[in-house]
């Protein structure tokens, strides 16, 4: 035992005495520190220095990121980095105050260089107090000329009119389509932004009218009056507020339970899983036999797994119930079309649309690319682990596989279409690369975001370099990164560089706006019907 310990204290002492040689402008490395938790003897200096905050991501990079060859290649020097910007941030301490545009851009010129598309930067200036977040894919993809073409939500309305015929209809006439959302932005927008009548805030507006024009209210129409501008000068609050995720669900449902009295339709709880977990999802069969299914993000497990819905939703929660089986009746909905017409030979296609989807559970990946193959995973790409401390240790590379469907189900064989565009993230982007792989899979519209290489939970740290810096909203900086580094099946890094279309198409911004018609779908459906 003596021995090997003895043996790897000389290991260290000597791996030290490198570094020192090799960093001699640098302080030596402290990589052996868990800068993935909250640790004083990392963070404690950070809490009251620029210097100090820069030093622990630096560290925290140099330890956790796993594309570090690829970054050299592209002309980053790490080392030359900490030379350059450390003097930068000391520099910062010498001051009473820094305001946040300014920490801002400097910490913007360490990181934006770096590829990984989801890596994201968040730190506390602790002389204003404000946190500061810097995105390089985020400002990367702000720099695109496509960028307008994402901001604009597809959706079904254009063809839906009768005009225009793309919809096939059931045996009563009426179009086979349906969609739901529990995104808590649309279901706020749907009480207090755009109603129906007799909703939310139109019920509100003809309350108020209607109270208001009583010439001898009672004290009870007086105190309910009273009660309902309060709450709708609250909602404006909110409105003008603009939060998003929790924030908004627990703002929102505060006045759901202090004025459920007032009974107003349409006014109901939002589960605060839907703060993570929320999701927006479409289904119609176009002509032809045409399935299309979209979904703007990837959380259907939590809906379509009973398991998991139960750990995910207040499930006892009858609002919450209903709309975890709405989301599951639209899925399924597309799923038995799918199979059901591909049994009867009448399957013209399908659209599968992740267009501004921002990526999410790699599970759902069977309930979408996995129930259109056979029970085989697909093999999309190769994957390389961070498995040490070291700047360069990194696992063999290894296949990398996403789940087929395990329910009964056939492989389509006929044409499947992908569409997306440069806010298609992360899972949006390994179902296109997995749909590509397909003899019958043709991507259509813009090149992706390049968030390839995916984001892992510190649970993985006990066999791999977790991708966390720090602890959200705890530390004095915290940031995320993968700790795995994804390649295509011709073992290529596309990471900042995204997905290229086998069919590039411009969606026509004035078009959509004017009509409502979708040029990258329209052609989806060219390509389907004509093979060209």
């Amino acid at each position: 035992m003596f021995k090997v310990m003895k043996h790897k204290i000389l290991s260290i002492i000597g791996a030290g005495l490198l570094l020192m040689t090799a960093w001699s402008c640098r302080q030596e490395s402290d990589a052996l520190m868990a800068y993935d938790q909250n640790e004083n003897l990392v963070f404690g200096a950070a809490e009251k220095s620029f210097a100090a905050k820069f030093e622990v991501l630096w560290n925290g990079f140099n330890q956790y990121y796993a594309l570090w060859d690829y970054e050299a290649e592209n002309g980053v020097d790490w080392d030359a980095v900490y030379d350059e910007y450390l003097p930068q941030f000391e520099a910062l301490d010498k001051r009473d105050s820094v305001p946040d545009d300014e920490l801002k851009a400097l910490l913007q010129k360490v990181f934006d260089p770096l590829h990984d598309g989801h890596n994201e930067v968040e730190v506390k200036n602790h002389t204003t107090g404000n946190s500061v977040v810097v995105s390089p894919g985020m400002d990367r993809v702000r720099l695109r000329p496509d960028l307008e073409q994402s901001l604009y939500s597809p959706n079904l309305k254009y063809y839906a009119d009768v005009d225009n015929g793309e919809i096939e209809t059931d045996g009563d006439g009426n179009p086979i389509a349906m969609e739901h959302t529990t995104n808590p932005v649309e279901l706020f927008n749907m009480f207090a932004g755009t109603p129906q009548p007799g909703q939310g805030a139109a019920w509100i507006k003809d309350k108020i009218q209607e109270l208001e024009a009583k010439t001898s209210p009672t004290e009870m129409e007086a105190f309910q009056l009273q009660q309902i501008n309060d709450l709708r000068d609250e909602l404006k609050l909110i409105v003008s507020q603009n939060p998003r995720g929790k924030a908004l669900v627990n703002a929102y449902n505060t006045l759901v339970e202090r004025y459920s009295f007032l009974n107003i339709p349409g006014f109901s709880y939002i589960d605060p899983g839907f703060a993570n977990s929320g999701i927006n999802v479409k289904y119609a069969l176009l002509k032809g036999n045409i399935a299309y299914f979209r979904l703007d993000g990837f959380a259907l497990t939590g809906y379509l797994d009973e398991k998991r819905s139960q750990s995910t939703f207040d499930m006892s929660n009858s609002d919450t119930q209903q709309h975890v089986q709405a989301v599951r009746q639209v899925w399924q909905s597309w799923f038995d079309a799918v199979q059901t017409l591909h049994k009867n030979g009448t399957l013209g296609g399908v659209i599968i649309d992740v267009r501004t989807n921002g990526g999410g559970n790699v599970n759902d990946s069977k309930y979408v690319v996995g129930s259109l193959v056979s029970d085989d995973d697909i093999h999309f790409g190769y994957q390389r682990f961070k498995r040490g401390t070291g700047r360069y240790d990194y696992s063999p590379m290894m296949p990398a596989y996403v789940d087929a469907m395990t329910d009964p189900h056939e492989a389509i064989t006929e044409p499947i279409v992908i569409l997306a565009n440069c806010q298609s993230v992360s899972m949006s982007e390994t179902s296109t690369l997995c749909l590509k792989t397909l003899p019958n899979g043709t991507f259509i519209g813009k090149r992706t975001f390049g968030a390839i290489c995916p984001l892992t939970g510190n649970d993985y740290h006990s066999f791999n370099y977790a991708g966390y810096i720090g602890v959200d909203g705890v530390t004095p900086v915290y940031a995320h990164l993968p700790s795995m580094a994804s390649y295509t099946l011709e073992k290529k890094l596309i990471e900042a560089e995204g997905i290229h279309p086998d069919i590039e198409v411009d969606l026509d911004i004035d078009l959509f706006k004017t009509t409502g018609q979708d040029t990258q779908l329209d052609r989806a459906l060219q390509f389907i019907r004509s093979g060209q």
